[in-house]
């Protein structure tokens, strides 16, 4: 429909657009409920262990969505994050606040990884542990250990990515599954582990 007239513009064409934008802010506030929705869903366990001088375990408890440190655990941890003191400087240095920042980049979601209650239902069937190893300078390793069986000795698979693919990763130029076909991302070990991770990382918010 076009300007033809002023009429047509101040009684059709302005009040249409009017109403299309409020209507977009409408869905917007809708999609942002559900995602609170399900964060707030969220009740589990992780655990980290800090290896070295200075280090620790740390228990996290999340109940309704919200995190805090206890000293036990209210649920079997999904998760549980292992790393050595220097490796844990270079992770904090590298994902900030959150060593979930480091797998959403992985992920090439471009931030924080959000773990809400949809996507908990995929990690809890999660079982071995990864060893993710980010190369290059400023480079670290972690242990991700998912399910209750023990730490192993040895990890189930080794996911490696070098500087410049994963700030490409970080950055949203380049896709996961990309970065894996071209061999910017190596695997060794079991990719089955790997590969249900990547679904439940990548699923729906």
């Amino acid at each position: 429909m076009s300007a033809s007239d002023p009429r047509t513009y101040f009684t059709e064409l302005f009040p249409a657009q009017w109403a299309r934008t409020l209507r977009e802010q409408e869905r917007a506030v809708e999609t942002s409920q559900r995602l609170l929705d399900d964060l707030r869903g969220v009740n589990a366990t992780m655990q980290i262990e800090v290896r070295g001088e200075g280090g620790g375990s740390f228990t996290l408890n999340i109940a309704d969505g919200v995190m805090t440190a206890g000293d036990a655990a209210t649920h079997p941890p999904f998760l549980t994050l292992v790393l050595e003191r220097p490796d844990f400087e270079r992770l904090a240095s590298e994902a900030g606040d959150s060593p979930l920042g480091f797998l959403g980049a992985l992920a090439s979601q471009g931030g924080d990884l959000k773990i809400t209650a949809s996507r908990m239902q995929n990690l809890e069937l999660l079982s071995g542990t990864l060893c993710f190893q980010l190369q290059g300078e400023g480079g670290f390793s972690l242990l991700a250990h998912f399910g209750k069986d023990p730490l192993p000795a040895e990890p189930t698979t080794t996911i490696r990515v070098e500087r410049a693919a994963y700030e490409s990763l970080k950055a949203g130029d380049l896709a996961a599954q990309d970065a894996f076909l071209s061999g910017q991302i190596e695997l060794d070990g079991d990719m089955q582990l790997a590969m249900q991770l990547a679904l439940a990382v990548l699923s729906p918010e």
